[in-house]
């Protein structure tokens, strides 16, 4: 089937004589040498630098990457990075928790490390707010958890156990 028909088939809304027409006028137009080799060079520096970043070891996770999986109604996690051993191991990860949440407290068997991005989060007694840091030692403890208006936070360290 020639591309005029295949055209036709797939775009049926449009009459055959405006199809004809459409085809008939189609002109070729090359592109200049000099902006074919730029383009490439462009694509292949791209590559390059794709490339290099995978090879060196920097990882890049961009804001839409990434999965948030539910652990219960209202309160969620996304991995960012793990040191290789999976969710057993220690993990740099979001939390996302729904206003009105609480939580069980919770032990550390690594240290924690938590950074507020937005909200409120309360450990306890103590209250944290954006740009906020905490640090729970390996062995301690935090009470009760709980978040007034909701929070995102950055947390290093294992998952709450």
């Amino acid at each position: 089937m020639d591309k005029h028909k295949q055209f036709q088939s797939n775009h049926s809304a449009l009459d055959n004589d405006v199809i004809e027409t459409l085809a008939e006028v189609q002109q070729p137009d090359s592109i200049p040498a000099a902006l074919k080799a730029r383009m490439k060079t462009d694509m292949m520096d791209k590559i390059r630098q794709d490339k290099a970043c995978e090879s060196t070891g920097f990882v890049t996770q961009r804001a839409d990457d990434g999965k948030w999986i539910e652990v219960m109604s209202g309160a969620q996690y996304k991995v960012l990075h793990d040191d290789g051993n999976g969710l057993d191991g220690v993990l740099s990860y979001l939390i996302k928790l729904d206003a009105g949440i609480e939580l069980d407290g919770h032990n550390h068997p690594f240290d924690e490390e938590c950074l507020m991005l937005e909200g409120d989060l309360t450990l306890g007694d103590l209250t944290l707010n954006k740009g906020d840091f905490h640090f729970a030692a390996a062995g301690m403890s935090h009470a009760h958890v709980s978040t007034q208006n909701g929070c995102i936070a950055f947390l290093r360290g294992p998952l709450p156990v």
